[in-house]
């Protein structure tokens, strides 16, 4: 569910979020900015813009696109106010607060696979491997033929020092790729 407020909108959002599972992150930020030039309450794509500029490295564009976002949440799904505010808790380092907002979006949508993965990346931070690498599991389980999420699992199964899954898991992505 979005709450966007046209087809057009979500037609943009798409385009964007397709953009961002495939790494191409300038073409993510264009849609995703699309989307905002046709509703500017839209948060999601706030959110989206934020993800973008965040793995362009630009942590200050980040930060303000995701501030942006979270201004909008009364006018979010109860999900989307979740992953807005876990983004914000990611994108703020505030990672006590990330695992506790998408540990209770998975609460509620246990398959939401991207959850999972950002759960994950929010435990990492705290050098919490056992649950990273327990939450990637899950989400390699939801989406088994997501190559990024296998590459994710590899990493925190070495970081877990799990050396057999994580070679098998990157050798699983690679072929993906």
């Amino acid at each position: 569910t979005l709450t966007a407020t046209s087809l057009d909108v979500v037609r943009f959002y798409g385009i964007a979020m397709d953009a961002l599972a495939s790494s191409q992150f300038e073409a993510a930020r264009d849609g995703f900015s699309k989307a905002v030039e046709r509703d500017p309450q839209f948060g999601l794509a706030h959110a989206g813009m934020a993800i973008a500029s965040a793995n362009l490295g630009s942590q200050q564009e980040a930060e303000r696109h995701i501030t942006e976002a979270v201004r909008y949440v009364d006018r979010m799904t109860e999900r989307e106010r979740f992953r807005t505010r876990g983004l914000y808790y990611y994108l703020t380092a505030d990672y006590p607060s990330c695992v506790k907002e998408y540990g209770a979006l998975i609460a509620k949508f246990s398959a939401d696979a991207a959850a999972r993965n950002n759960l994950a990346l929010c435990s990492t931070r705290l050098r919490d491997m056992p649950k990273a690498l327990e939450e990637m599991r899950h989400a390699v389980e939801i989406l088994p033929n997501r190559a990024l999420y296998r590459v994710n699992l590899a990493l925190y199964a070495a970081y877990a020092g799990d050396f057999e899954t994580a070679q098998a898991e990157a050798m699983k992505a690679r072929e993906m790729s």
